[in-house]
């Protein structure tokens, strides 16, 4: 089985201590950079061996939202997975909208950080339960919901929710 290859931009070392170490424990894993930021040197070569991007939400404080825009039209192939402190449907939808295909909460990523980056890889989509409950209560009953999506066509270009 291929090693996922990944990039870890945490702003700053305090941010989210042991999150490379968590990904480094994983055997599937391979983390072949950790810069602190988009302008540190070689950081655009890692990206285009990366097949998956780890940031955190501090990324986008300090660089901006066009920043992250800019690394998927730049490496189309890349799948990102962003740590945030909070969520809130308001900074869900925020993040989704530039093209990251997961959000991991910076208390669940002990637990689950190591599934979620090999589920981002394979193009699931990566959101947590907390967010996608309400979602499902609004489109309608869970039931109906289930039913509705279990006869939707699979397609490659569609991540599946995870």
């Amino acid at each position: 089985m291929k090693k996922i290859n990944i990039t870890v931009i945490c702003v700053g070392d305090e941010t989210y201590p042991g999150c490379v170490d968590l990904l480094e424990d994983c055997p599937s894993i391979n983390v072949i950079a950790r810069p602190s930021g988009l302008s540190e040197a070689g950081v655009w070569v890692a990206l285009g061996r990366s097949d998956v991007l780890l940031i955190d939400e501090a990324l986008l404080e300090n660089e901006g939202h066009d920043a992250v825009r800019d690394i998927h039209a730049s490496f189309p192939s890349i799948r990102s997975l962003m740590i945030i402190e909070n969520e809130s449907r308001q900074e869900m939808v925020s993040v989704l909208s530039l093209g990251v295909l997961g959000v991991i909460t910076r208390a669940s990523m002990t637990s689950m950080l190591c599934k979620a980056v090999s589920a981002i890889f394979t193009g699931e989509a990566w959101l947590s339960r907390g967010m996608v409950q309400p979602l499902r209560k609004r489109l309608g009953q869970e039931k109906g919901l289930a039913d509705v999506s279990g006869k939707l066509p699979d397609s490659p270009d569609m991540p599946r929710l995870h």
